[in-house]
């Protein structure tokens, strides 16, 4: 049971039933280091590419099915909202400090800064990353309704971008202050971050109590096998046919 903790606080910043608030918290607009997209605004052009069928070797005969017939990867991009760069972000690799310096218009260490890694203790993360804890800025506040948090997280199926954003569960119909999200740059990265990039996806769910259950008996598993045995009857489309809630 996981639910203790969730009766000690009342949500004094929750907003109303049914609505996420996203509150720009300075009026100077066009200083803002992000903006706001929901899921469906950011489907990535790689997978508008991406053919429904492809041969899996140069000399098939055959077409195999994409994944972009894989309807839980299109809902991991497209479910939630986004913060997305609100201006261009040029990164120039010093290797000598083995840093990244940040630069472009009107960017200051309000929009990103840079802290040491030690804040992270012993944390592991690959060596392809800088030994620095950056953060990115965030002017906005964000509710939920009562009994809802938020999971932010690195956007899901973007792993080609040149930083990684650590993930963290806040209750946010009751912190009502902002959220800064830590992340690594990739070492040696040349370049520019470009106005528009996704650099957190916030998925909000509802705060519950769960038991776990582990059932390995065999009418459970008769059930389980013949159900799929059903679904493999159809040669594709099962799941987006008579299982996809959309």
């Amino acid at each position: 049971m996981f639910s203790n903790k969730w009766k000690k606080k009342r949500p004094d910043e929750a907003s109303s039933d049914g609505v996420i608030t996203f509150l720009l918290t300075d009026n100077d607009y066009e200083s803002r280091s992000l903006d706001v997209k929901t899921g469906s605004e950011l489907i990535p052009q790689w997978y508008k590419d991406i053919p429904a069928k492809v041969k899996l070797r140069s000399n098939d005969t055959k077409e195999d099915l994409s994944v972009k017939r894989c309807i839980p990867v299109l809902d991991a991009i497209t479910t939630g909202y986004y913060l997305v760069t609100a201006k261009d972000y040029t990164l120039e690799y010093d290797k000598e400090l083995e840093v990244s310096k940040i630069s472009g218009p009107g960017v200051s260490q309000r929009n990103i800064s840079m802290h040491p890694v030690t804040q992270l203790g012993g944390m592991p993360f690959s060596p392809e990353y800088i030994k620095y804890a950056y953060k990115w800025g965030n002017d906005y506040t964000i509710k939920t309704p009562p009994g809802y948090s938020i999971l932010f997280t690195h956007p899901l199926n973007y792993p080609y971008l040149p930083f990684y954003t650590l993930s963290g569960v806040v209750d946010s119909d009751i912190w009502g202050l902002p959220v800064f999200f830590s992340f690594f740059l990739k070492r040696n990265f040349i370049g520019t971050i470009p106005k528009g990039t996704p650099i957190m996806q916030f998925i909000p769910f509802k705060r519950d109590s769960w038991e776990l259950e582990v059932k390995n008996d065999k009418e459970s598993i008769e059930e389980e096998e013949f159900k799929a045995e059903k679904r493999r009857t159809m040669v594709t489309g099962y799941y987006k046919e008579d299982v996809w809630q959309k």
